[in-house]
């Protein structure tokens, strides 16, 4: 199989430039988009293919959208090594030594394979890129700056969630929520765990929808969403004490609407509606 390192300079502040080696092909990315059209221009010629991504989670997303557009979800294998800032996907734990055939989430006419999210998370990762630019400070601690920074503005957003279950039956939520949070895996923000309940070959999308709450609640809803401890393992639901609040559900397509921008990845976009569904074991990924 043809292997191939692809190094995003831009990736950790500059540290994905020390995996540069003579020990296999490796392709210099030159700027957003750039990762994408190679990894399509590359399958197309050779569509065993297996790409080391040295970079972040968005890294890994143009990587993967660039396999979808290649058709070659059968054929490339993608792995990475975490040189990013968040590094989340790698936080993933499946429990095998082969490639994994993972599924993805379609969102409008892009994909993505970790989480997308909307409201105050989505303002946070734009707060997240301003911190994460200054000296000594690392991608969690520059999330927990963008995390205090936008707790004390307004983050209530009023969206409306249609969600699509398994069996065909569809829920309607509409109000003012703090965040949405529509998972193919289980973290994101440099270590916080949304969905610990995700599982990346399900076929499903975890959502969780969490309402608006007092100042005063936030600091212990934030701790305990931050472990995943929002969840019950056993259950399989949200815990006692957080229901009042959140709203969990497993679908296979959703639609959101009312919100200005999403961030899906790490990569925010503008954007006031948008159509969500599962795509089945869509890519193969190698977690080592």
């Amino acid at each position: 199989m043809n292997t191939v390192k692809i190094i995003n300079p831009a990736a950790g502040k500059g540290k994905a430039v020390k995996e540069i080696s003579d020990d296999c092909k490796y392709y210099v990315s030159k700027g957003v988009g750039d990762v994408e059209r190679y990894v399509t221009q590359t399958l197309l010629k050779e569509p065993y293919t297996h790409f080391i991504i040295c970079g972040g989670d968005g890294t890994i997303n143009e990587a993967v959208n660039g396999v979808i557009a290649a058709g070659a979800g059968e054929t490339a294998v993608l792995s990475a090594i975490g040189d990013g800032t968040g590094n989340d996907l790698l936080r993933y734990e499946c429990g095998s030594d082969e490639p994994v055939r993972c599924d993805v989430i379609k969102f409008n006419d892009r994909y993505y394979i970790n989480i997308l999210n909307i409201g105050f998370d989505c303002t946070v990762v734009q707060k997240t890129e301003y911190y994460k630019k200054k000296p000594l400070i690392t991608g969690s601690f520059a999330y927990i700056c963008g995390v205090v920074n936008t707790f004390v503005g307004n983050y209530g957003l009023g969206i409306t969630v249609k969600a699509t279950k398994e069996n065909g039956e569809e829920e309607i939520f509409d109000g003012e929520y703090m965040l949405c949070v529509a998972a193919n895996a289980r973290y994101y923000g440099g270590g916080f765990k949304p969905a610990p309940l995700a599982d990346l070959t399900d076929g499903l999308i975890d959502v969780l929808l969490v309402r608006k709450v007092p100042r005063k609640r936030f600091p212990s809803v934030i701790a305990a969403y931050k472990k995943g401890e929002h969840m019950d393992k056993e259950t399989g639901d949200v815990v006692e004490r957080f229901k009042d609040i959140m709203t969990y559900r497993r679908c296979t397509k959703l639609s959101i609407s009312g919100m200005e921008s999403l961030c899906a990845d790490g990569e925010i976009s503008k954007c006031s509606s948008v159509q969500i569904e599962i795509v089945p074991k869509a890519v193969n990924f190698l977690f080592k």
